[in-house]
């Protein structure tokens, strides 16, 4: 423990965060322009694996990202100096109570932190996308950490048998960070991961959702076939409409984002708008539609309608692969 120490001249230690594998987090104070800050203590035989990624990610700033403000070398430790996220971690995020528009959109923020770094002049993979890269401020930005470490190998390898026809990741011969085809889509499957784990059912308390023993997906009932269905494309790589890159996994889950973004509140005890309301009550016949339908508009356009819902259409006498119980929320892949 090194609480109470200052290192790099000004940045002290007031508390401890966080024991990793192979990094300590601390928060600390920089004294001198008096900023929290958050002071990832790594290990020394670790320490190359740190300096390659921050050479990698040091000029990245996008608003769901982590700032990098500094890297301290003292007695053979390496401190990564970042921005300090006050905010909730991933398990806390598992632990509330997110509406089905919620999901959808920190799917959508985490694609943009992943497109801007994959940009034509950063060309740089996440590939280590677990719950522990992952948190939210208090004005509820998602905020993504962690480019270019080394992946969780054992993480990704617990989740591959859920969909993932067995591939824990891919080129792993690469160096941390290195863009290519394989770790696009690895980055991809990963979004679908963390979305799923925020919209699996689960008991009060849980705070770290565990692969499915059996394979199938489950997922609470307040959540529309919409939502499901990306995800499910997304973690399912046998599935005939994978989703298999973050721009069409970020375009998809905008879309239905867009939809169910709740609407904003409408002041009605104004005069004027009471007049307005009264005139348009008069100019036009009462409207009824079906009382306890419950459906979603499919958020789709025109042009593609039924491409998101054809998993749902599956029948057990089909080609294996995918299969989906709807009705049931229940979703399945079947290796041969």
């Amino acid at each position: 423990m090194e609480i109470g120490r200052v290192i790099g001249g000004h940045y002290l230690l007031q508390g401890l965060i966080k024991q990793g594998q192979f990094a300590t987090v601390y928060q600390g104070i920089d004294q001198a322009f008096q900023r929290v800050v958050a002071v990832k203590a790594v290990d020394s035989n670790q320490a190359q694996v740190y300096r390659a990624a921050v050479r990698r990610t040091a000029q990245f700033t996008f608003p769901n990202m982590v700032g990098l403000y500094d890297l301290v070398i003292e007695q053979d430790r390496l401190y990564l100096i970042q921005e300090y996220i006050d905010g909730d971690d991933f398990a806390a995020l598992v632990q509330s109570p997110l509406q089905p528009y919620d999901v959808a959109d920190y799917g959508h923020q985490i694609c943009l932190a992943l497109l801007y770094a994959s940009g034509s002049s950063r060309r740089t993979c996440h590939g280590d996308l677990t719950p522990s890269a992952i948190m939210r401020d208090r004005r509820g930005q998602i905020r993504v950490n962690n480019f270019a470490l080394p992946s969780d190998v054992s993480y990704f390898t617990a989740w591959s048998d859920t969909g993932g026809e067995g591939l824990p990741l891919s080129d792993r011969d690469l160096p941390w960070g290195a863009e290519s085809q394989g770790r696009r889509a690895d980055d991809a499957r990963a979004v679908g991961l963390l979305l799923y784990q925020l919209a699996v059912g689960r008991t009060q308390g849980t705070t770290v959702i565990e692969p499915p023993s059996d394979g199938r997906l489950r997922f609470r009932n307040n959540i529309p076939p919409e939502v499901c269905n990306v995800i499910a494309r997304s973690m399912i790589r046998s599935h005939p409409q994978h989703i298999n890159t973050v721009e069409v996994l970020n375009d998809e889950l905008k879309i239905v984002a867009e939809t169910l973004q709740p609407a904003d509140p409408l002041i009605v005890n104004t005069p004027s708008f009471q007049q307005v309301a009264q005139a348009a009550e008069t100019a036009r016949p009462r409207q009824f539609s079906p009382a306890g339908t419950g459906k979603v508009p499919n958020p789709l356009p025109a042009s593609q309608l039924g491409a998101g819902l054809s998993a749902y259409q599956q029948s057990k006498s089909e080609k294996p692969g995918a299969t989906y119980h709807r009705n049931q929320r229940i979703f399945g892949s079947h290796r041969s």
